[in-house]
């Protein structure tokens, strides 16, 4: 008996601490039970309003003030290459009640919104009032405003919707820009109609001619055709960063701004860039043995793009003179100088011709905005040097 006292007296704080302990931990037990607190919590929402501890009967008061925030707050917007146009979220109704009545407990749950048919008009007003006429009529509203109130009902809080996702897809063959080329050889005209149709620019990236077209197996002077016609149309196009080489000496069928030369073995190749979202197509038709016809097709574009060619310094011609001891006053074009020295007989035989600088520029007026022009490449028309051949005979 005396050791058990000890034992208790020497041991009285640690069964003061065990006790203290179970009682602490009975009483958090206790309430538990009766505060019903060992329930799993709730993840009830619609979207990212948390309604997990909130009563039903709450669920309006809750959801009402945050939506009405998120309408104000959320970033939608619909665009269109380089525009972009904000989608106002309070032409919609939130349908509160709608909401109520489909909350699913322990799920993420949707938003419903109503949208008059006044609102659906104006909405519709707000988004093709800078559109092209073509661009309107091709435009699938109802297909966009679907998807529109998909995005809302999760709540999201950012979205673009691209215009060219809800368009007639014929568009896509709206004509930009067309050039005919002719005294073309026939082999090369048959060439190239042979092997191609439409050579597809991609969206967003460097387009280069060599790699495009290196399984057609073209020679140098077809490609040469191809990209010179590809130079032309796509000056009142948005594509920049052109790389090439000109020729110096123009062949029959080439011209000034239709004017690229490739020479695969000695990396002379035609590049650019398409900045734009969406691709374009060049088409190739026949029209006669020596002709052919590219065209530049692909969506309207809303920014106007113009061609400038800017005539710059002119480039004098030389002239060779040559001696022809056979020239006299009976050859026919001949042109006789007398004077108190000599007599000089002349015969032009090939007429010199000045050369020049010609810029190239676009001229581009954005929607509501003023003009700008800018250079995009330069091409020297080399001059023509004049040959004449004399006789001349001194006198005395």
């Amino acid at each position: 008996m005396k050791s058990t006292m000890l034992y208790l007296k020497r041991n009285l704080y640690f069964i003061l601490s065990l006790t203290t302990l179970v009682l602490t931990a009975g009483l958090a037990v206790i309430l538990l039970f009766v505060f019903d607190l060992g329930k799993p919590v709730a993840q009830t929402s619609v979207g990212f309003v948390y309604l997990g501890s909130t009563e039903e009967s709450e669920y309006a008061a809750v959801l009402t003030p945050r939506i009405a925030q998120w309408q104000n707050t959320a970033d939608y917007a619909l665009s269109y290459q380089e525009y972009e146009w904000k989608i106002d979220l309070n032409y919609f109704n939130f349908d509160v009640d709608e909401t109520v009545k489909h909350v699913d407990q322990d799920q993420n749950n949707k938003a419903y919104f109503t949208l008059s048919e006044t609102s659906k008009n104006q909405l519709h007003q707000d988004m093709i009032s800078d559109l092209t006429q073509d661009l309107i009529d091709g435009f699938d509203y109802e297909a966009l405003l679907d998807d529109l109130n998909q995005d809302m009902s999760l709540l999201k809080n950012r979205k673009t919707y691209h215009l060219k996702n809800y368009l007639d897809p014929a568009l896509l063959q709206t004509v930009i820009e067309s050039i005919q080329i002719d005294n073309i050889p026939f082999d090369v005209v048959t060439n190239i109609h042979n092997a191609l149709d439409d050579i597809i620019i991609s969206a967003n990236q460097r387009f280069k001619l060599s790699t495009a077209l290196q399984s057609y197996g073209l020679s140098n002077e077809e490609l040469s055709v191809i990209a010179s016609a590809m130079q032309y149309v796509l000056i009142v196009t948005p594509v920049q960063g052109f790389i090439f080489e000109p020729y110096t000496a123009l062949p029959s069928w080439a011209s000034p701004g239709a004017n690229v030369r490739i020479l695969q073995m000695s990396g002379y190749d035609f590049s650019f860039f398409n900045p734009l979202q969406e691709t374009m197509t060049l088409s190739v038709d026949r029209l006669d043995q020596d002709s052919l016809m590219f065209t530049l097709k692909g969506y309207p574009f809303l920014t106007t793009y113009e061609r400038i060619n800017q005539v710059g310094s002119t480039i004098y011609f030389q002239e060779t003179r040559l001696q022809n001891l056979n020239l006299n006053d009976t050859t026919p074009g001949i042109t006789i100088i007398d004077s108190a020295l000599e007599t000089v007989y002349e015969l032009i035989i090939t007429p010199g011709v000045n050369g020049q600088i010609i810029n190239y520029q676009r001229k581009i007026t954005p929607l509501n905005q003023a003009s700008t022009t800018i250079t995009l490449f330069s091409e020297h028309i080399y001059p023509i040097t004049q040959i004449v051949e004399e006789h001349v005979i001194p006198k005395g």
